[in-house]
């Protein structure tokens, strides 16, 4: 218990003896004559200095100060309101000021030692006390000092309880001050900022911590002590979600270059320095946030041989898992982790993200009821109940299109297609709305819209996802019909989908105006063999009403060629094919038709903000078609993109293009304009 307490005590004997030596300086001035020349109070001063006696009253104030800084600041505190004739209110307040910050040191400490219900109470209790103090000084400019130091204890408590707006708030109210704070109240408002989503206030804060030179990061062997990596450590974290990389990089130098292998205050020397093992995850991390998920994962691999039990290592290597799209990896290593370690918290909401990723609703509802309020200081955990309060909202889903320039197809068309779900019901059912409205101008002056209403349920459970719709058309060709589809994955590789839909939105608009309807049948498989790559394989079947059968085949092969912080550059090349059995239609139906095409695009991540951004696309596609009794010909497309993504679950996409392609004997340029929005409500 002595060396656990050593560094601690040494801290607050500092202070007190500090504030002892400004007390006795205070005393010894009030004894000086108030009267007579500068020069004459000068000497008097130096005399009383030179020759006073410590009395019983300066030995028992010695004492007390002495029993504060050695740990015992509530029983200093106890005596010295028993003698209240050697102490003012002013010296009772200062010394319940070192109460406090070892309330508040003590509450910290509890809170990352255990997960039990009552893992708070301590940092409870300091805040109450904190707020019971500042209730009781008085408010004049005397006590401004004390006042001071318990508010700068105040922010850590707020932080430490979750109450992290308030926490914010008076870390700004006190930051007005161009008064220095402890590197402890820096590093509290820096996980506050970055609990609240807020990196780009985080890393100033953070900065402040690692450079105050009031009471500032020192070694200490102690139990679940601030350290210096573990702001260097939110510090990094707050440049990623800022898209600061160069600086995260250099931090990350800097790090590396002042981490020891060994561990300088270990009983055994020859121990591998555990912030040592932490650099190296960083490391690994640094390549995962930056998209460099291949390296990032063969770095934690290596690790995980070197520190096969390390949690927050096996955390990290599930984490890439899920960058990588393989939930299922993840789950098992998440699994596995806590047989050996049931009580790691960061394990255990990974294993929840798992299930949400999953469809695994149940078993997410479980990690959410574990939860509970037990963790509101947790980042990892609050970001797993986010997921999870985002599952459990309603979600609208927009998709709008509208294109001008092709008179083969129609001279200018628009459509909105919008779905509404509700929240869950059951854990995996969804009702829904689906309503589909349209028009188009085919260029004989005439026009012709679609409108198509429906409902149905959404049904997702562990991999499968299926839903069954009933809809109705209206116009000229109102038609009741109904849709279907369902998806599933058996593994984090394939994925199969097949649908069905008996009266379909996607006939060209010249059909629809010559009284035609369909219905339709589709299937596809996914291969995907990580982030960077997969391939499609889908196959389409339309029976129109008026017998035309229309048949096509896709392929679909895509690759993530260049991937840093804040450029990507992806292509996709597609092979296709059509047929269709009925000729001299009054709509675009070739007897036979194939298209191959290569598809580049540049992304640009301007800004980020952690789960926000900007990102910035621009798309080239080129290829070639041919059409049976037409020949071959070229065509191109230009498009330009912006997303923004308001949330991990909330996204808006919009943008325009440019294409060319011959179409029968035709050739026309066209223009395109777009807009998908993914929002849960």
């Amino acid at each position: 218990m002595k060396t656990k307490r050593s560094s601690r005590h040494k801290h607050a004997a500092v202070k007190a003896t500090a504030l002892l030596l400004v007390l006795l300086a205070r005393d010894y001035c009030a004894a000086q004559p108030t009267t007579g020349s500068e020069t004459t109070g000068k000497v008097a001063e130096g005399q009383v200095a030179e020759g006073k006696v410590e009395t019983e009253r300066d030995q028992l104030r010695r004492r007390i100060f002495a029993e504060a800084g050695a740990g015992a600041a509530q029983l200093a505190l106890q005596e010295a309101r028993a003698s209240r004739d050697a102490f003012s209110d002013h010296d009772l307040f200062q010394i319940e000021a070192l109460v406090v910050e070892t309330e508040v040191h003590w509450g910290r400490q509890q809170s990352l030692a255990s997960d039990e219900p009552d893992r708070l109470a301590q940092t409870k209790t300091a805040l109450a006390h904190i707020d019971d103090m500042l209730a009781r000084m008085p408010a004049s400019d005397d006590y401004a000092d004390v006042r001071r130091s318990v508010l700068v204890e105040r922010v850590a408590a707020l932080q430490g309880v979750g109450r992290m707006k308030e926490a914010a708030a008076l870390y700004e109210d006190l930051s007005r001050s161009n008064q220095p704070m402890p590197a402890r109240t820096y590093a509290a408002a820096g996980d506050a900022y970055t609990y609240l989503d807020q990196p780009r206030k985080a890393a100033p804060a953070y900065e402040r911590a690692l450079q105050t030179p009031v009471e500032p990061l020192t070694p200490s062997v102690e139990p679940h002590a601030l350290k210096r990596i573990d702001v260097q450590e939110g510090l990094f974290f707050a440049y990623l979600d800022s898209g600061r990389y160069d600086n995260a990089r250099q931090l990350l130098k800097e790090i590396s270059a002042s981490t020891p292998i060994r561990a300088d205050l270990s009983e055994h020397p020859e121990d591998v320095n555990e912030d040592y093992g932490r650099v190296k995850k960083l490391q690994a991390q640094y390549l995962l946030y930056t998209d460099r998920t291949r390296e990032g994962v063969a770095a934690l691999d290596e690790l995980r041989h070197e520190a096969p039990f390390d949690p927050a290592l096996i955390s990290a290597r599930s984490d890439a898992s899920l960058v990588q799209q393989r939930p299922r990896e993840a789950q098992k290593v998440y699994e596995g982790t806590l047989v050996d370690h049931p009580g790691d918290i960061e394990t255990l909401a990974g294993l929840g993200r798992t299930a949400l990723e999953l469809n695994q609703y149940d078993r997410a509802a479980d990690v959410n009821a574990t939860f509970s309020d037990r963790f509101p200081d947790n980042k990892t955990v609050k970001t797993f109940q986010r997921d999870y309060e985002a599952y459990r909202s309603p979600q609208l889903i927009i998709a709008a299109n509208g294109q001008k320039g092709n008179s083969v197809l129609a001279d200018n068309n628009w459509g909105v297609d919008t779905q509404l779900y509700s929240m869950p019901l059951f854990n995996y059912w969804r009702v829904f709305a689906h309503q589909f409205s349209g028009r188009a101008d085919t260029g004989d002056g005439n026009s012709v819209s679609r409108i198509r209403n429906g409902i149905g349920a959404d049904f997702r459970f562990h991999g499968i996802d299926a839903a069954a719709e009933v809809d109705r058309s209206t116009g000229p060709q109102a038609k009741t019909g109904g849709a279907g589809s369902l998806s599933y994955a058996p593994d984090d590789r394939w994925r199969f989908s097949a649908g069905v839909d008996s009266n379909v939105n996607t006939l060209p608009w010249k059909a629809y105006q010559a009284g035609v309807t369909g219905r339709a049948a589709t299937g596809s498989v996914r291969y995907s063999v990580d982030d960077y790559r997969y391939f499609d394989l889908s196959y389409g079947a339309s029976r129109y009403s008026d017998t035309n059968l229309n048949q096509a085949w896709v392929g679909t092969w895509y690759e993530r060629l260049i991937n840093t912080p804040s450029h990507l550059v992806a292509t996709w090349v597609e092979l296709n094919t059509s047929s269709n059995t009925l000729a001299n239609t009054a709509y675009f139906a070739p007897h036979r038709d194939m298209t191959a095409q290569l598809t580049a695009m540049y992304q640009w991540t301007s800004w980020r903000n952690a789960d926000q951004s900007l990102a910035n696309r621009a798309y080239a596609t080129v290829g070639g078609y041919r059409q049976t009794d037409i020949g071959n010909s070229m065509l191109w497309e230009v498009r330009l993109e912006q997303q923004w993504q308001f949330s991990a679950h909330a996204s808006l996409a919009y943008g325009l293009g440019l294409s060319s392609q011959r179409l029968d004997h035709t050739r026309e340029t066209s223009k395109l304009i777009y807009l998908n929005l993914n929002i849960p409500l």
